[in-house]
């Protein structure tokens, strides 16, 4: 099976620099160590869940901690995946501008915005503004300088990614609660 992986790797096409690969990668790896943070301090912060669904208005019943650690896990995995399979091309700089775009939006609402409001710490603050944030900016800006897209084409991704945040979060809800309930763990709290 490795052998199998390795030569998939070996054909598949490589995107246009070495630098590209390599933002590709630490963004890949900035949201395992982002939501590493979150699913380790969220125990730590309690309340912070609370304040951030009243922040965003969303009407919504808390998921347990626990359940939210389910949530945490997934939305890991998710992007991970697919920016790890992206494929060099349009439709992979659209992908991988939108995830970056989406993880540094997630950078700035809900933990920089929150750290502010509670005036503390809040879980995954760290690496929102030493990972995501700064290697999100950094791959949109290479993916620009390669033109691997049109501005218009970045700036569409990135849009794309930001505007789809609302629906990430209520997914990352809706899916910590199915997971929960599954493993028998979802309550609310």
């Amino acid at each position: 099976m490795i052998h199998a992986e390795a030569a998939d790797d070996a054909r598949r096409p490589a995107w246009p620099s070495a630098r590209l690969t390599l933002l590709v990668r630490a963004m890949a790896l900035a949201i395992m160590l982002h939501n590493a943070e979150e699913w380790w301090t969220l125990p730590l912060v309690p309340d912070f869940l609370a304040a951030t669904r009243d922040l965003s208005g969303l009407q919504a019943s808390l998921p347990s901690v626990e359940t939210t650690r389910w949530g945490i896990i997934a939305f890991a995995a998710v992007p991970v995946a697919i920016l790890l399979r992206a494929q060099p091309g349009r439709r992979g700089g659209f992908i991988i501008c939108m995830i970056a775009a989406m993880s540094a939006g997630n950078a700035l609402f809900p933990h920089i915005a929150m750290g502010f409001v509670t005036g503390g710490y809040v879980p995954g603050l760290v690496t929102a503004c030493t990972a995501t944030l700064p290697i999100g900016i950094l791959l949109i800006c290479e993916a620009r300088r390669l033109r691997l897209m049109s501005g218009s084409g970045i700036a569409l991704a990135s849009a794309t990614g930001l505007l789809l945040m609302p629906a990430v979060a209520t997914g990352f809800w809706a899916l910590g609660a199915l997971i929960g309930e599954i493993t028998g763990s979802a309550r609310l709290a």
